[in-house]
């Protein structure tokens, strides 16, 4: 009996073909529905607030930034916990759907791709409030892609004897940790003069999980489309985040001398 056969839990079942079946087809109707509906709210809400003024939830941002911190602190608590009861290590461990034990970090990575949703909340926010220039090219494509990024890993993992995909999504799940307390704390009008580190620990976390790419290619024992995207994805959030640093950070030093 394993550890998480525990009374209401009979959908965590035994096996490849039980917990395929609990998380369901990964139709592509889902990202796609979501990312017309994304596209058409950024475009059409700020058309529609115009000429309205800005609304502040704040009760709603205060709720749903301190669920963001804490489901992020459980999933990373899930990943470690589970990472040291199997005696895996960080790289190249050798976890599959074929087997129960790694039930627990499958199920984690599946509410991370499925919280990738929730988290277009963000964008719903700024257009509520009219902040339009937090509207960017880089905010919109980040979401957008990191849908389409989670979906496939879900999409290959589950038809492929292969969950190394726990790597990134633990260190994405560490940064939301820092960056959604920092975003509570500023809702709170609690003073975070570290603002421009949460965007130096998100470029580490890039550059971390492409050299985690790399050694996945290296390795061979996952299908070569999951580090090859993720190495793509990895590269266009450096260069986007890279250049938001440098006009955000840089230039504004730079011009104050």
């Amino acid at each position: 009996m394993y550890w998480y056969s525990v009374p209401g839990a009979g959908f965590l079942a035994e096996g490849k073909q039980d917990v395929v079946a609990w998380i369901g087809d990964l139709s592509v109707a889902l990202p796609a529905t979501a990312t017309v509906l994304y596209l058409s709210m950024c475009y059409f809400g700020p058309k529609i607030m115009a000429k309205r003024e800005a609304f502040e939830p704040k009760g709603f941002m205060l709720v749903y930034n301190a669920y963001q911190t804490v489901f992020n602190i459980i999933t990373v608590a899930i990943f470690l916990a589970e990472l040291n009861r199997l005696g895996v290590k960080a790289w190249g461990g050798r976890l599959s759907w074929s087997d129960p034990n790694s039930f627990y970090i499958c199920l984690a990575i599946w509410l991370h791709y499925n919280n990738k949703y929730l988290e277009l909340l963000d964008t719903v926010f700024m257009v509520l409030r009219k902040k339009n220039n937090q509207l960017s090219f880089l905010h919109i494509y980040h979401h957008c892609l990191l849908i389409w990024a989670w979906w496939m890993v879900c999409f290959v993992i589950k038809n492929n004897d292969c969950v190394d995909a726990y790597f990134g999504a633990c260190m994405n799940a560490g940064i939301h940790v820092i960056m959604y307390s920092y975003y509570l704390m500023a809702a709170l009008k609690i003073k975070c003069p570290w603002k421009q580190y949460i965007t130096m620990a998100q470029m580490l976390q890039f550059a971390i999980v492409f050299a985690h790419s790399c050694y996945v290619i290296y390795d061979g024992h996952c299908p070569a489309i999951l580090p090859w995207s993720q190495m793509f994805v990895m590269t266009n959030m450096l260069v986007l985040f890279g250049q938001f640093y440098v006009q955000t950070y840089t230039k504004k030093k730079v011009k104050a001398k």
